[in-house]
């Protein structure tokens, strides 16, 4: 890996603690304006308050809010979702490229990120646009969030999970975002870069929390959870429950008390 891969890798990860959290408000440009980031600068500052490493986002709010941005420039990565498609529950299974990497830089991301449905509508296609959105990135020293899901033809369950990490790893990511299952342990020992766990749709904070504490029990890097935290009903206070565990090696009991703070 060359350096300036190595200081942009280092921006969106927290490199010497080997744990991190990445904060996704990208769903808008999938979903609209979905419950929790009607007001984008608002949700964008709550990544930036409550220690996220990087914040994950369309090239849209980067353009909006570049100025503002450019004041954090030090204190937090951003990385660009350079896919996107239209979100339609248990269909969505083939991302389009949406924005190029010289974009990304143009626009002071330090990554990108494409979403690989593995073995899903199109394949073939969708594993073409991850290899050369790859190429590309590595002749900028540009580093790759993968996030590589499993879908029906995989399977179910952590086997499935593996295939789908292995699959973004051996293409070429330099992080791989994936679904939860057990035994998690499994997922990390085959994946051959850092691996980080999605929250996916909103559900009970217990829940999240307990799957954090087991994921990176597991060697997880960590995490990229959104609407299971901007969704919450205080959310800088499941943020730093997720922090506390993701960076402080807090279990779940312990952060589910952080949330009764408030």
């Amino acid at each position: 890996m060359g350096y300036g891969k190595r200081i942009k890798l280092g921006r969106v990860l927290d490199l010497e603690s080997g744990k991190s959290i990445i904060f996704p408000i990208d769903h808008g440009g999938y979903m609209g304006p979905i419950k929790g980031i009607e007001d984008s600068w608002k949700v964008i500052e709550l990544g930036i308050r409550c220690g996220a490493d990087s914040i994950l986002l369309h090239k849209g709010l980067l353009k909006r809010y570049s100025s503002e941005l450019s004041r954090y420039a030090k204190k937090i990565g951003f990385i660009l979702r350079v896919s996107g498609a239209l979100y339609v529950p248990h269909e969505t299974s083939f991302e389009t490229i949406i924005s190029s990497v010289e974009e990304a830089l143009l626009l002071g991301a330090d990554a990108v990120a494409f979403t690989l449905h593995v073995g899903g509508e199109n394949y073939n296609d969708a594993v073409r646009l991850f290899g050369e959105l790859i190429d590309v990135c590595d002749s900028w020293g540009v580093p790759v969030l993968g996030e590589c899901l499993p879908t029906r033809s995989l399977g179910e369950g952590v086997e499935a999970v593996k295939i789908a990490v292995r699959v973004g790893a051996e293409l070429g990511a330099d992080i791989i975002k994936t679904v939860y299952a057990e035994p998690f342990e499994e997922v990390v020992d085959v994946c051959p870069v850092p691996v980080v766990i999605a929250g996916g749709s909103k559900k009970s904070s217990e829940y999240i929390l307990r799957i954090v504490e087991k994921a990176v029990k597991a060697g997880a890097a960590g995490v990229c959870i959104g609407r299971n935290i901007f969704q919450h009903e205080s959310p800088e206070l499941m943020m730093k429950a997720i922090r506390a565990i993701v960076k402080d090696g807090r279990s779940a009991e312990e952060a589910l008390e952080l949330l009764k703070s408030k």
